[in-house]
């Protein structure tokens, strides 16, 4: 059986130094391409980064220019609604006034038409109409005939007569107009007064009427007493 014996190789001083000298060029290349790799992927990312600063930039002045954009457009609808409800506001009051005007009109022809000659206070009309729930507007107008043309004061007290809980009940029109205090109301007048409100009825109640009474504070019993029907006009 045959012995094995260990390969031994013999290295000169020369080949001992090319081998050292083709690792350390090894390493150096190694070396070399690394830190090139490593600048390239350095500036790469810096390109990023810069290009994402950039972009923020950019971004971020875009949403300032849309927040002012937005804040303008804010401002411009706040205007508008302003100047909207003020021209709402300045409509009614025209409607109102044009109502004013019509009725004025109408009563000085009923009183330039009128051969009768009695006196005295009464109410030509009471209209009323829906204002929202339970809510509703009402105007009517108080009418006086006297011999003499000048200003007298009439007390008026008016109530809304209805069903509640299936028993008759009558609401005095200071428990359902909030602008009206006391009864009975105060009015002073020489041909004729048009008065206004909204009156709020509870729930339950159905109206059936609209009792007004007149009189001269100086006389006790009432110069006019009515009922009217309660009708809701479109």
């Amino acid at each position: 059986m045959s012995q094995r014996r260990p390969l031994i190789i013999h290295y000169t001083t020369s080949q001992l130094l090319g081998l050292i000298a083709g690792v350390i060029l090894l390493l150096a290349a190694v070396a070399s391409a690394g830190f090139f790799y490593g600048d390239k992927t350095y500036s790469d990312d810096q390109q990023y980064i810069e290009g994402l600063e950039t972009s923020f930039d950019q971004t971020l002045g875009d949403f300032s220019a849309s927040q002012q954009a937005l804040a303008a457009i804010q401002l411009t609808a706040q205007v508008d609604a302003s100047a909207l409800e003020q021209t709402r506001q300045q409509m009614l009051d025209m409607q109102k006034q044009l109502y004013r005007r019509e009725q004025e009109l109408k009563l000085y022809r009923e009183m330039l038409q009128d051969n009768n000659k009695s006196t005295g206070l009464s109410v030509g009309n009471f209209h009323i109409v829906r204002a929202g729930e339970r809510l509703f507007q009402y105007d009517w107008v108080v009418q006086q005939k006297t011999h003499e043309a000048k200003n007298l004061r009439v007390n008026a007290k008016i109530w809304v007569v209805g069903i509640q809980d299936g028993e008759g009940k009558n609401l005095s029109l200071n428990e359902i107009d909030a602008e009206v205090d006391d009864l009975p109301i105060q009015l002073k007048l020489k041909y004729f007064s048009i008065n206004r409100g909204f009156i709020k009825l509870p729930e339950g109640f159905n109206p059936e009427f609209v009792r007004v009474t007149l009189r001269y504070p100086w006389i006790e019993k009432p110069q006019f007493d009515k009922k009217f029907v309660w009708q809701i006009q479109e």
